[in-house]
């Protein structure tokens, strides 16, 4: 598994077109954070907390798609995987490996960029507190790890670029951009008792969904949820630490398992 990380990483580091996500990224936040630069309630979850935390909610998850399913994707179109499969390789160090390889090397193209804007906030006399810029740190780099991983089990299922493409948009918009309208569409059709329960379970289905309570929860804004979230939110101020680090394993776990297993299937075929 060090082997596929570290060359994973490597290959990552020495492309060039990665170095354009550092400056995407700098931009996008330079200019989310000068949004906060007369806003002088900026401490809480705010109307401009949650449009700048809906902004890395609807770009990060559908690079990390994309990225994650073309590192698998694209060594199966150019044939690499034909020759991984002569080695005793398991199909779950395998995806591992990729996966820490894929997730060391954006989070330092991440941190970079994310350091450079709050470097440029600071320098334009944007003052952001210090809870708020951890939260929103940890939250995107939750949402690199739990998408990077689905975007594997995405390529692990495909056989081309241009299918994990059509996949991972598909994916994302169906997670980041129809739920609550789907949310809507289901809810409307079941029994009033079965409201509260149902919106809460699927809730948990979708990781992104998920790391976008915690963030609201942190920054005291659990309000904004209404009464069907009531239980749901009291577990999470009760026991949060302990709740985000169980999903994330579960989820992360089940999106490997299922990756490794459709890999082993193609490497017996």
């Amino acid at each position: 598994m060090r082997s596929i990380a570290r060359m994973e990483w490597r290959l990552m580091m020495r492309q060039y077109s990665s170095y354009s996500f550092v400056i995407l990224w700098t931009v996008v936040l330079s200019l989310l954070f000068f949004i906060a630069r007369n806003n002088t309630d900026f401490a809480g979850y705010t109307n401009v907390t949650g449009t700048i935390a809906n902004m890395m909610l609807y770009l990060l998850p559908l690079f990390m798609l994309i990225a994650g399913s073309f590192a698998i994707a694209g060594e199966m179109e150019s044939g690499q995987w034909r020759l991984l499969r002569t080695y005793p390789l398991p199909p779950a160090t395998y995806v591992a490996g990729k996966w820490l390889g894929q997730w060391l090397g954006q989070v330092i193209l991440f941190t970079l960029s994310f350091g450079i804007s709050l470097v440029l906030s600071l320098w334009s006399g944007t003052v952001l507190p210090l809870k708020w810029v951890v939260a929103l740190y940890s939250f995107s780099l939750l949402l690199i790890a739990f998408f990077l991983m689905l975007g594997l089990a995405v390529g692990s299922f495909v056989s081309t670029r241009w299918q994990a493409l059509t996949v991972s948009v598909g994916i994302w918009f169906l997670f980041i951009m129809i739920w609550p309208t789907m949310l809507i569409a289901v809810l409307n059709v079941v029994p009033y008792p079965f409201i509260a329960p149902l919106l809460q379970g699927l809730t948990l289905l979708n990781p992104a969904e998920v790391l976008r309570v915690a963030f609201v929860v942190q920054l005291g804004g659990s309000a904004v949820f209404g009464q069907a979230y009531d239980h749901l939110l009291w577990l999470w101020q009760k026991r949060f630490g302990l709740i985000l680090m169980t999903y994330a394993v579960m989820y992360g776990c089940i999106l490997w398992m299922m990756a490794a297993r459709k890999l082993a299937r193609r490497k017996v075929r």
